[in-house]
C-alpha cells in the first residue's frame, strides 16, 4: 500500500522524497545532537541524505515499510520524519521517528507518532508495536509511553557505524 499522506491537528505526515534533501540535511540529519540517538550518524553532506532519501523513495509502494516528513502546518516547515517497519520476526511495526532540536518537548513527535499507529491499526490491521530508544534519550521513552506503548525490557541497539547503544524496549499490544 503506498504510503498515504495524514493531517493531525499541527502536522501533515507525507511521504519523504529526495527533492526534500536539503530541507532534511539542514533541519536536523546533519544535527550531532539529533543523529546522537539515532541508529544513523551524523549526516556529513547533503549527498548522504539524497541517498537515504533515494531508497526510501523506492519503499513508497511497500507493504511493509511506511516512511513520513513531519510538515507543521503553521508554516510549512519540514520539522522531523518517522516511520512503521513491519518485522516478521516480530509479526508486527517497529516504530522510528526524529524531530529537528527546535521542536523537542513541543509535543509533535507524539502527535505524529499517533497519527502513525492510529494508521496502521484502522488502515493494515496491526495489532502489535515495537518501540526503542537510548537510555540516555528518556524524552523518547516518554513519547512511547503517551502513545500506550509499556516498557518490556533494557536491550541495546547498533548504529549503522557499527556502535552499541544501551537501550529500553517498550511494546504496545492491542487486541
Amino acid at each position: 500500500m503506498r504510503t498515504p499522506i495524514l493531517e493531525t491537528e499541527r502536522l501533515i505526515l507525507r511521504p519523504i522524497t529526495a527533492d526534500d534533501a536539503q530541507e532534511i540535511y539542514t533541519n536536523w540529519a546533519s544535527d550531532p545532537d539529533v543523529a546522537k540517538y539515532m541508529t544513523w550518524n551524523t549526516h556529513p553532506c547533503v549527498d548522504v541524505t539524497i541517498g537515504w532519501l533515494t531508497d526510501v523513495e523506492q519503499k513508497l509502494d511497500s507493504d511493509t515499510t511506511y516512511d513520513w516528513g513531519f510538515v507543521r502546518k503553521a508554516d510549512g516547515k519540514l520539522i522531523g520524519s518517522g516511520g512503521l517497519y513491519y518485522t516478521e520476526v516480530f509479526d508486527g511495526f517497529i516504530i522510528g521517528y526524529n524531530i529537528m532540536k527546535d521542536c523537542w518537548r513541543q509535543g509533535y513527535t507524539t502527535e505524529a507518532a499517533r497519527a502513525m499507529i492510529d494508521y496502521a491499526v484502522k488502515e493494515l490491521g496491526a495489532k502489535k508495536f515495537l518501540g526503542q530508544h537510548a537510555i540516555d534519550n528518556p524524552n523518547s521513552g516518554k513519547v512511547m509511553e503517551k502513545v500506550g506503548f509499556k516498557y518490556i525490557k533494557n536491550g541495546y541497539y547498533t548504529k549503522h557505524d557499527g556502535t552499541q547503544v544501551a537501550a529500553k524496549d517498550y511494546i504496545l499490544e492491542l487486541e
